[in-house]
Parts: structure tokens; C-alpha cells; sequence
């Protein structure tokens, strides 16, 4: 009886340790798998996300550059205005400075 349970206990273990064996290699490659399938998941979302970065960085890069050119516009036709409104009123002003001391010794004589 004892050896009969030994050599039973032999013949499943001969048995049965391979096919043990080959489940746990299928179960190893199928982590294997899905550690793979998960770092290209991984990579290609950070590539897009990446993509996404570049992409704002360059929309920020031109805006900032447009509203740059429009405030320079803005001031350039401010300054061009504004200069000529100063020299007109000026040359109103002296103008009027020198009618008026005409005027003044004018009277005095």
C-alpha cells in the first residue's frame, strides 16, 4: 500500500509539475503581454500629450506675437497722432501768443 501511494504520488508529480510548469509560463507571458501593452498605452499617451504641449506652446507663441504687433501698431498711430495734435496746438498756440503781443504794443504806441 505504501508503495503504491508513493508510486502514484510519482507518477502524478511526473505528470502533472510539467503541466504546472506550462500554465505558469502562459500566465508569465500573458503579464508579459500586458506589461508590454501597457507601456506602449503609456508611451503613446505621453507622445500625445506631448503633441498637445507643442501645440499650445506654439497658439501661446502666436498670440503673444499678434497682440505684440497690434499693441505696436496701437502705439505707433497713437504716438504719429498724438505728435501731430501737440505740434498743431503749439503752432495754434504761438500763434496766438504773437497776434497777441502785436497786438499789445500796438495799443502801447
Amino acid at each position: 500500500m505504501k508503495k503504491s501511494i508513493v508510486v502514484s504520488l510519482a507518477l502524478s508529480a511526473v505528470f502533472l509539475v510539467p503541466s504546472l510548469g506550462l500554465a505558469g509560463q502562459s500566465d508569465w507571458r500573458e503579464r508579459q503581454r500586458e506589461r508590454a501593452e501597457f507601456r506602449r498605452e503609456m508611451r503613446e499617451t505621453t507622445r500625445d500629450r506631448m503633441h498637445a504641449r507643442a501645440e499650445i506652446m506654439r497658439e501661446r507663441m502666436r498670440v503673444r506675437t499678434e497682440i505684440r504687433r497690434s499693441a505696436r501698431d496701437l502705439h505707433r498711430t497713437f504716438h504719429e497722432q498724438y505728435r501731430h495734435e501737440m505740434r498743431d496746438a503749439l503752432r495754434d498756440a504761438m500763434r496766438d501768443m504773437r497776434q497777441s503781443l502785436r497786438d499789445a504794443f500796438r495799443d502801447r504806441r
